[in-house]
């Protein structure tokens, strides 16, 4: 897992505005999913800036560009696609996997100023979160605010949810609306092809 997991920041010129972990969830072309955070408008959460410059900084220390593909602000989710680079691993995250409150959980992140891993040991917990959306669930794990966007995942490996960050309490996006999610971005991307094409 740790060779799939990445940090990301956004900037304005050459100001940060924003730094997060990623999962590759595509080998070629190299995708990441991220939280939308990390291209919303400074005073607007229900914006995209489309002036910020993403920058992935890779395991093998290097930083590289990528280019916001998809995102829905409901969910806070983001793709992030890498040209012309090559991952050897993704996590799979197309497979239908349940889970039940109480397994032990690793919450992962990614610092951005040096690769370094960080990982937060947990369980899952039986209620839903504090926050405005009812889909999220929570883990004890706890993380600090670059772990936002990293894989919540079980003791296999397996992905749980995606990360995210509150003072009282580690919510995260269950497998399930992420699939959801994708699978929406998926049905865009072959509509505007298909628009394309014809």
């Amino acid at each position: 897992m740790s060779e799939c997991v990445v940090s990301l920041a956004s900037f304005n010129g050459n100001s940060r505005c924003f730094a997060c972990t990623g999962v590759y969830i595509n080998c070629n072309p190299v995708r990441i999913l991220t939280t939308a955070s990390l291209v919303k408008t400074s005073g607007d959460g229900n914006k995209i800036d489309d002036n910020l410059r993403i920058e992935v900084h890779l395991n093998n220390k290097q930083h590289v560009t990528g280019t916001l593909k998809h995102y829905d602000l409901r969910y806070n989710v983001a793709v992030v696609e890498i040209m012309g680079s090559y991952s050897s691993c993704a996590v799979d995250v197309e497979e239908r996997i349940s889970f039940t409150p109480n397994i032990e959980v690793l919450a992962v992140g990614r610092l951005f100023e040096r690769p370094k891993l960080m990982a937060s040991r947990g369980v899952l917990i039986d209620r839903k979160s504090k926050l405005a959306c009812e889909e999220l669930g929570i883990s004890t794990c706890k993380i600090t605010k670059a772990g936002i966007g990293g894989p919540l995942i079980d003791a296999c490996g397996n992905l749980i949810g995606m990360n995210f960050f509150h003072d009282e309490e580690t919510p995260y996006l269950p497998r399930e609306k992420i699939q959801e999610v994708l699978g929406y971005f998926d049905e865009q991307w072959y509509v505007l092809t298909f628009f394309v094409m014809v």
